[in-house]
């Protein structure tokens, strides 16, 4: 998967990017070997009145479809970590979904041949 990392009003340094990609490789199991998978990573400083505040950002276009997450933290490593727990919660249930669709629809088509049998 290959990968985008913003840095606003922080200096992106090599050990905060090895972080974020060891974080984001969590999200790639869920891909399922999706070779067109795109993530971009937003991270950003804000000085606030009461001390500064970062915010960690993931947006990942993979089979077909948009995933985003955002959290703020008070260390850059929390809001990493906060924003790919969100992530992979909204893939994991996106993968559930589809799961059980194509479940529910094995389940009808063995519900029709065993009709259809037995009538002859």
């Amino acid at each position: 998967m290959n990968h985008n990392i913003k840095g606003t009003g922080i200096a992106i340094t090599p050990e905060l990017r090895a972080y974020a990609e060891k974080k984001l490789s969590a999200a790639e199991k869920f891909l399922q070997g999706d070779t067109s998978a795109h993530a971009d990573i937003e991270l950003e400083f804000l000085q606030m009145r009461d001390g500064g505040k970062y915010r960690a950002e993931f947006t990942l276009s993979a089979l077909g479809q948009l995933y985003r997450a955002e959290e703020w933290g008070s260390s850059m490593h929390e809001a990493i970590d906060l924003s790919i727990v969100a992530l992979v919660k909204e893939l994991r249930r996106t993968k559930g979904k589809h799961l059980r669709l194509v479940r529910q629809g094995a389940k009808q088509i063995k519900d029709f041949i065993r009709g259809f049998r037995d009538r002859f």
